[in-house]
């Protein structure tokens, strides 16, 4: 039997074309609600509130959709993971600290601002992620010391980006 969950990998396809029509669907509705927005004759007429809700739900779709991009690809399987490994997304955390300290020359961590650009997170989701990945093992902070983050899981136990590293 296919399942997403097999260890080939085999289930994939379906996840992805469900996530392809997920990402298309989404950049629909932003479109439309940037073009309500645009509209001058439109916008004039509408109130301030509900061009705030227009714009919120424009970051709300915008963000769904970026968390569409951590779906693996078809062309990575996706295996099950052993239980004292990183989750994807821990995985991802770590990956980028590392890669954020291994590009700075005074190979210091990113800021909780960083984390929450790039992962477009809010505050406490970013601390909050931090935290499991401490209490995991998977990191050290030292308490009261800005960017005070050491990895302490192997190099090689952490995944690539899914994406690019870009630092704002």
């Amino acid at each position: 039997m296919n399942t997403p969950f097999n260890d080939d990998g085999s289930g994939n396809q379906s996840i992805m074309n469900a996530n392809d029509e997920a990402k298309l669907l989404l950049s629909r509705a932003i479109d439309r609600l940037v073009d309500i927005l645009d509209d001058e004759p439109i916008i004039c007429e509408t109130p301030l509130e509900v061009q705030s809700a227009i714009q919120s739900a424009i970051a709300i779709t915008r963000s769904a959709q970026q968390c569409l991009e951590f779906v693996p690809q078809a062309d990575k399987p996706m295996v099950l993971r052993n239980p004292g490994d990183p989750t994807h997304q821990q995985g991802q955390f770590l990956a980028f600290i590392r890669e954020y300290m291994m590009r700075n020359s005074a190979g210091v961590a990113p800021t909780h601002a960083i984390l929450q650009h790039f992962f477009n997170l809010t505050a406490p989701s970013v601390n909050s992620m931090l935290i499991r990945l401490e209490k995991r093992g998977f990191i050290r902070r030292t308490p009261g010391k800005a960017r005070a983050i050491e990895l302490v899981i192997g190099a090689d136990e952490i995944p690539p980006l899914d994406r690019p590293f870009k630092v704002w």
